[in-house]
């Protein structure tokens, strides 16, 4: 479990670099940076006060899939608005934004019930991570076709 807290810290800072790289504006930049401090602070309190290293970090997975949710959701907002992207299936950003937003949409449903699952019968509880595991699948997949595609490009945004 100890891996698992820390790998929430690094994987959040990892994606909100991306994150940073990919919107144009000052502000968003320095929401993002200002997140970055709110789920580190949060992932760090709730390590002293709630979840400690033994326990499953559920709180500061839920807040850091909150987070990058809004990054997602904002990216496709500026995409959308802007209308920058003439064929959206063929950028490698868009398949990455993608697997963000599947993946970490249902981790958030996930994490947010995850102290109700463990009150469920086991099967069902199996039932309900194994649900996670196809999400992940379509996160890794979804980046793989980003990574793909990326190679036949020479801009990020």
């Amino acid at each position: 479990m100890i891996i698992s807290h820390l790998y929430t810290i690094v994987e959040y800072i990892c994606w909100s670099l991306v994150y940073i790289r990919l919107f144009d504006s000052k502000v968003v930049k320095k929401l993002i940076i200002s997140s970055m401090v709110i789920v580190i602070t949060f992932a760090v309190v709730n390590i002293l006060l709630w979840q400690s290293l033994e326990v499953y970090n559920s709180y500061s997975k839920t807040v850091e899939s909150a987070f990058l949710l809004c990054f997602a959701i904002g990216w496709f907002y500026k995409v959308f608005v802007d209308q920058s992207i003439p064929r959206l299936e063929t950028h490698p950003v868009f398949w990455i934004n993608a697997a963000v937003l599947i993946y970490f949409s249902g981790a958030f449903l996930l994490f947010v019930t995850n102290n109700f699952l463990l009150e469920i019968p086991l099967i069902e509880y199996f039932e309900a991570w194994a649900l996670h595991g196809i999400f992940i699948m379509i996160h890794y997949l979804f980046i793989s076709i980003g990574l793909w595609l990326l190679k036949h490009k020479k801009e990020l945004r």
